[in-house]
């Protein structure tokens, strides 16, 4: 009887240690409040991969301190594949920027799958006396400290995107940060600043009330083709906002490839890029391997350029 039960406990441990995954649903933490870009890529998300898993991924708005609230939410959730993070590129920035930050973005995240990449546009209110981004350039230098650039707030992909820029093209602009890329082109539409960076995503419903200057891409975008490249005007300023999902660090492998392999699918499905190009994103096509990559020269990048800056919150 002992040898009997024994045996039993034997062959049901491993069967109740892999139990299939996964058994219940799933919380997608967004570390934005709702209706910004990043909330709209995760309920595109949410929909197709909740059919391919078989259970509901549940979208959980964390909003604060720039997104690092949601972040150290999700560094120090279980690593059981039932909490998963939509990052975006200020994932990389906060630490350079915030004091006390709790979560390292390398260190504590599994990369799953990067989703897809923006270029950062500019744009200015048409009462600026400028056509091209050299008209604007020559206009910033003859009126230093007078034209005002807003961004998303201080230390946001906006704002050093904004600094980057200064820095490239020897022009000094005056920073007006608000509490998020929307607000901030809700005020450049009203004309109470003059210029910004965003992407397409954020600025697309108000595109005919905005001049639209350059694009800070390798190659012109294939949306706005009529809009010249930094490089063209001899300035070399590329930056690319990006979104992914990442789990925290210790999740287990075959859970991650199996996350891997289910967005893989949906990133490769005509109907899902179709979203996407619409909201001027382009799908990615890199590992996890290339998306930890990013992450870390995206960290280093910016760490750089805020302590050349001296930006601080």
């Amino acid at each position: 009887m002992r040898l009997a039960l024994a045996l039993l406990v034997a062959f049901a441990g491993p069967a109740l240690a892999v139990a299939p995954y996964p058994e219940h649903p799933i919380t997608m933490i967004v570390p934005y409040a709702a209706g910004g870009s990043s909330d709209v890529l995760a309920r595109l998300l949410a929909v197709p991969l909740s059919k391919s898993l078989g259970q509901q991924i549940v979208i959980d708005n964390r909003a604060g301190a720039g997104s690092r609230l949601g972040i150290e939410l999700a560094a120090k959730a279980a690593p059981d594949g039932y909490t998963l993070l939509l990052a975006d590129m200020p994932h990389t920035i906060i630490p350079a920027v915030q004091k006390g930050v709790h979560y390292d973005p390398v260190r504590d995240f599994t990369p799953i799958a990067l989703i897809g990449t923006a270029s950062m546009f500019f744009f200015t209110q048409p009462a600026v006396k400028a056509d091209t981004i050299g008209d604007f350039v020559t206009l910033a230098k003859a009126e230093p400290d007078r034209i005002t650039i807003a961004s998303g707030g201080i230390g946001s992909a906006t704002h050093l995107t904004a600094e980057l820029f200064q820095a490239k093209a020897g022009i000094k602009l005056v920073h007006v940060p608000f509490r998020g890329a929307g607000p901030a082109i809700n005020d450049l539409v009203a004309g109470h600043v003059q210029s910004a960076f965003t992407t397409l995503a954020t600025a697309s419903s108000v595109l005919d009330r905005l001049r639209l200057l350059a694009v800070a891409s390798e190659t012109r975008s294939p949306s706005q083709p009529n809009v010249a490249t930094f490089r063209e005007a001899g300035i070399d300023l590329v930056v690319e906002h990006w979104w992914g999902v990442l789990a925290p660090t210790g999740v287990p492998a075959e859970i991650a490839a199996r996350l891997t392999a289910d967005l893989r699918a949906i990133l490769d499905s005509q109907e899902f890029a179709s979203h996407l190009i619409a909201l001027g994103v382009a799908i990615s096509h890199a590992t996890p391997a290339q998306f930890r990559a990013l992450i870390e020269s995206d960290t280093a990048r910016w760490a750089e350029i805020v302590n050349s800056v001296g930006i601080r919150e």
